[in-house]
């Protein structure tokens, strides 16, 4: 199931060098492919970047600590400025070793983004967390909103099968491309992700 044009089955053994292979624990790889879904970043070579704002350093921390086997050592302060309103934002980042290059082809076509063949096996309630974590808010206080309008609509639709296919969750696609988790099903979704809730993004629970 899955958008295939271009796209592989999603593997758990990466190769590190000539003669050695790494093995993702269970715990990593949900937490590497939501965060795919959301904020992270993998370059052509296959290195990962992980980027919060700064009142997210915790959370961010949080999965710095369940992947630094994977990574280089080291989490950095990042000060941009932004030039038309002279604004200075800072956030923190790391990055994961050039071991992922089949997951950019995997979740990358013709340079977007894309949700790709297997991803349904890896959905369990932590990649769930991870996402909403990293690209979800509450809308209004009480409605569960991912920001999946940098998907194709293909890719949303499949979305929205996946989530009610895997976890029985009714969702619809907003008018701006959004997914939202629909009334009836919102106590559900509280029900899976609030487990691993990070405690500095206790506001995007009810």
């Amino acid at each position: 199931m899955g958008n295939t044009e271009g796209s592989r089955v999603i593997s758990q053994v990466y190769r590190t060098r000539k003669n050695l292979k790494l093995v993702l624990s269970n715990e990593q790889m949900p937490i590497i492919l939501g965060s795919i879904l959301g904020d992270a970043y993998v370059y052509p070579l296959g290195k990962i970047c992980f980027e919060q704002g700064e009142t997210q350093k915790h959370y961010l921390e949080w999965k710095y600590g369940k992947l630094k086997n994977l990574a280089y050592p080291k989490l950095a302060r990042v000060e941009r400025l932004d030039k038309r309103n002279g604004h200075k934002t800072v956030s923190y980042r790391f990055f994961l070793k050039q071991y992922f290059r089949s997951l950019r082809e995997t979740f990358y076509q013709r340079g977007r983004k894309i949700i790709p063949q297997g991803i349904d096996e890896w959905m369990n309630p932590l990649f769930i967390s991870v996402w909403y974590m990293d690209d979800g808010h509450l809308d209004k206080g009480k409605s569960p909103l991912l920001a999946t309008d940098a998907f194709s609509e293909k890719d949303r639709a499949l979305l929205v099968t996946l989530l009610e296919g895997k976890f029985g969750l009714q969702t619809k696609i907003t008018s701006k491309g959004r997914l939202r988790i629909k009334k009836d099903s919102a106590s559900l979704f509280f029900r899976l992700v609030s487990p691993w809730i990070h405690l500095d993004l206790s506001y995007k629970l009810p």
